[in-house]
């Protein structure tokens, strides 16, 4: 069996930020370990919100800490898709899954033809539960 080598981790919810503490150690090992390795999030706050440290953290952090924290992951990321997930505004963007949220490039690294066309895959377990994955797509029942 020939294992590719990592290309990047991406990481989501729950919602990342509120894990800030840990994710900026993680992210930390990552970069040393793997320094090529690619970095990227799904956030359900906005740049602004983030720019501001107006995010909720565990344990509680001060605003000046959490403004501190979020150059720190912004630094390492080369992307984000950026806003609160509104299922009234569905959206077809590569990666984003509804209208309203952005997808932000923070380094060099793509550009946002490299992020293909959204996809589902519905698999059926032996039970007959359905499990659907990937990003629904406009006018897919999500529920």
């Amino acid at each position: 069996m020939r294992v590719s080598p990592l290309e990047g981790v991406t990481f989501s919810g729950g919602e990342p930020m509120q894990q800030v503490w840990a994710l900026v150690e993680l992210m930390g090992e990552i970069r040393r370990v793997a320094p090529s390795t690619s970095m990227g999030m799904f956030t359900g706050y906005t740049a602004p919100e983030l720019d501001r440290g107006q995010y909720a953290t565990r344990p509680i952090t001060p605003p000046a800490e959490r403004h501190r924290l979020w150059r720190i992951v912004r630094a390492h990321l080369d992307f984000a898709v950026m806003g609160r997930y509104d299922r009234t505004q569905p959206g077809t963007a590569p990666l984003r899954t509804s209208k309203n949220q952005e997808l932000v490039l923070f380094s060099g690294r793509y550009e946002e033809r490299d992020f293909g066309e959204q996809f589902v895959e519905v698999g059926i377990d032996q039970r007959g539960t359905a499990v659907i994955t990937g990003f629904p797509i406009l006018g897919f029942p999500t529920s």
